[in-house]
């Protein structure tokens, strides 16, 4: 096909044309377009990575909490930490918080729709409630990214995630100081109770003493008996020898004399094993108060251990200005302070003591009291000896019988005051035997409620691995969908390797950009009219050969992708949208450099592309930039281009997924339709021009993409 137009020939022209087929061809045209572009754009780049603080963006990004706590029932109360958690979430007001499901929550991560997902597992009561349990271990909590939502996501996260993290250990700590409260109140409702006890016992000893008293008073009463016995007997013996010289006379009297003689001395031998009876009780009280003493003792000694333990927590207890508890515990305390003289130890040691003297006064030969029983057992047999000797001489003792008869009633009456004395001594040990029945009552009281305060006092198993649970309450736990780096070696975090998510930025903002650079520095950028036999074929070719080099930079792009590890869910899928991509790349970028020309087209081009850098989401989250930017992001086809890139990765093919290839289709096509109307309306303009200056614009052999500004020929 051969194009000419000879002077004379003018061909009119609409308006529409007219303003087509306009174009920067002078220099300050092009400096005004240049700076109207490249100015505002640098500013822009400025401000977003110098100026640009996304933090304050917070309320409006969108997160998600998914709360799969069931909760942990410990000393019959059940706890769900990980409600609490979530409440807290939800009622912080600068974070816009949605409790979800798993799925919503991961299709909405998956779809970009939130920046992260935080993830609150089915142990998290149970793992916060067992710092102090025979088996601590720290909660955790999960926190998901999607880095095809913004690479630069991680700039809000890492000053967000510690906001988060005290919120969340915040509530965390609060159950554990109830716990620990919990137990110290526990601790001091023990120690009254076993206060009670003690209280009881030292009842117990009062009457203790009060019945050893008594006991000790009824054996004066019994030693005084027995001396009154003693001088009756002397006298008896006087009137004896008295009645020596009679003995025949009081024969009679001697019989009585020998008869009741010989029942005193069965009388002492009943005193005497009476007293030995009476012995081996106070035996047997004195091993009981020993083996109750050797056991109440060394507890009592260990809980005299626990007071300097606890007395700390008498100061705790004032600080918080529970001073009445506190007093009461203090003086719970000085019962079994062992710098107090009065202490219970010190009294069950007195009372140990008290029944090993009776004991040994009861028992032994070389106490006073035995061995004047014994004396008086010897004298009493002799006297029966001597009175049966005395039989014979009896008839003439008749005088001596009237003051043997006064020796024996006095020795009567003597004997009546033992028996009373023996008699209050049994009341005294019946005393005792209460008493000390009371003492083990109260012992038995305080060791209960000592192993119950003990039960519920907080009971550290493993005081490094609780104390580190206290230290560091919960564990972060981090996953990314789609990361873009990933730590090599935790120890160091700073050694990172390129992961599958670096594919949105090789596909979408490499490939941008390299399809932008390329259109400017390419020369053919439209085929030869002369060779098309429509007004399409010179876009058309110039668009075919362009798409064919983009498609295989797209292709190259792609191959580091899947060596980064990143794999879509459907390969024919994946390459359709690669393709589109490709396409309208290589429409757009034609496009401006037909209308602006090479140098200034070339700009634009890279202009648009930084434009859409900032507004297409795979940077910046949408909701974190500008808002005067923001509403460039449904204009943009790079918008487009990640929805249908990231839909077609995980195989999510919504209508989203429709929109963005439909939205791509129609960017390209309405590139191509511009392209070929300028490209037309231009080359009709030159040609009008040249024929009224007489001119003509002759074909030659020029390369492709110098049309429409051919050799003029005069």
């Amino acid at each position: 096909m051969s194009t000419s137009i000879s002077a004379g020939e003018t061909p009119k022209r609409s308006a529409m044309a007219r303003m087509l087929d306009w174009r920067p061809l002078s220099m300050a045209a092009r400096i005004g377009i240049m700076l109207l572009l490249v100015v505002p754009l640098l500013m822009a780049a400025t401000f977003m990575w110098s100026m640009w603080d996304p933090s304050k963006t917070l309320p409006n990004v969108p997160l998600a909490v998914v709360n799969h706590d069931k909760g942990f029932e410990r000393d019959g109360e059940f706890r769900a930490v990980g409600d609490e958690v979530v409440k807290g979430l939800l009622e912080t007001g600068y974070l816009d918080f949605q409790e979800l499901s798993d799925e919503d929550a991961h299709l909405g991560l998956t779809k970009g729709d939130y920046l992260f997902v935080v993830t609150i597992p089915e142990d998290f009561s149970e793992r916060t409630l067992s710092v102090i349990s025979d088996n601590p271990r720290q909660s955790e909590v999960l926190v998901e990214y999607n880095d095809y939502g913004g690479t630069n996501g991680k700039i809000i996260t890492s000053s967000l995630i510690p906001q988060l993290q005290a919120q969340v250990s915040s509530t965390i700590a609060e159950t554990y100081a109830n716990e620990t409260l919990s137990g110290l109140t526990s601790l001091g409702d023990g120690v009254k109770r076993a206060a009670d006890g003690a209280g009881k016992i030292d009842d117990g000893l009062v009457r203790l003493q009060d019945g050893t008293g008594r006991a000790v008073d009824g054996i004066t009463q019994l030693d005084s008996g027995a001396t009154d016995l003693n001088n009756g007997a002397v006298q008896l013996d006087a009137g004896a020898t008295e009645l020596n010289t009679g003995a025949g006379e009081l024969n009679a009297g001697a019989v009585r004399l020998e008869d009741g003689a010989h029942q005193l001395s069965n009388g002492l031998v009943t005193l005497k094993d009476g007293t030995t009876q009476l012995g081996g009780g106070a035996v047997q009280i004195d091993a009981g108060v020993q083996q109750l003493t050797g056991t109440l003792i060394p507890l009592l000694e260990q809980v005299q251990g626990v007071a300097g333990q606890v007395t700390p927590v008498i100061s705790t207890l004032r600080s918080v200005g529970m001073n009445e508890q506190a007093d009461r515990l203090e003086a719970s305390i000085g019962r079994i302070d062992p710098a107090n003289p009065q202490n219970m130890v010190n009294e069950l040691n007195r009372l140990r003591a008290g029944t090993a003297e009776l004991s040994y006064n009861l028992n032994s030969p070389d106490a006073p009291y035995i061995s004047g029983m014994n004396q008086l057992l010897d004298g009493s047999a002799q006297l029966a000896d001597g009175s049966t000797e005395l039989r014979a001489g009896t008839e003439r003792l008749s005088e001596g019988t009237v003051r043997l008869k006064d020796g024996t009633t006095q020795l009567a009456d003597g004997t009546v005051r033992l028996k009373d004395g023996t008699t209050q001594l049994m009341d005294g040990g019946t005393q005792l035997v209460d008493g000390v029945n009371q003492l083990k009552d109260g012992s038995g009281e305080l060791k209960g409620k000592l192993d119950e305060g003990a039960a519920k006092a907080p009971v550290v198993s493993h005081l490094d691995r609780s104390a580190k649970q206290m230290a560091v309450p919960i564990l972060f736990e981090e996953a990314n969908m789609h990361p873009t780096q990933a730590v090599v070696d935790p120890a160091n975090p700073t050694v990172k390797t390129i992961e599958s998510g670096f594919s949105i930025i090789v596909l979408l903002v490499f490939g941008y950009l390299v399809m932008a650079v390329l259109s400017a520095l390419l020369p053919h950028v439209v085929g030869l009219r002369r060779d098309s036999r429509t007004p399409l074929g010179p876009v058309l070719k110039g668009f075919g050969l362009i798409f064919g080099i983009n498609l295989l930079v797209m292709a190259v792009f792609t191959a580091i992708s899947v060596l980064t590890g990143w794999r879509p869910d459907n390969w024919l899928t994946m390459g359709l949208v690669i393709a589109l991509i490709a396409a309208n790349g290589t429409a757009l970028f034609q496009f401006f450099r037909i209308l602006f020309g090479r140098l200034v087209g070339g700009l634009f081009s890279v202009g648009f592309f930084t434009l859409g850098l900032f507004v297409f989401g795979g940077i910046w989250p949408l909701p974190t930039i500008p808002g005067p930017l923001q509403f460039f992001h449904r204009l943009h086809p790079m918008s487009y281009a990640r929805f249908a890139f990231m839909r077609a990765t995980d195989g999510l093919y919504d209508s989203t997924f429709v929109i963005a290839i439909v939205a791509l289709i129609a960017f390209t096509l309405a590139a191509l339709a511009a392209s070929i109307a300028i490209y037309n309306t231009r080359r009709h303009g030159a040609a009008g021009e040249l024929a009224e200056d007489g001119l003509k614009l002759e074909d030659t052999n020029v390369r492709v993409g110098e049309q429409p500004l051919s050799p003029i020929v005069r």
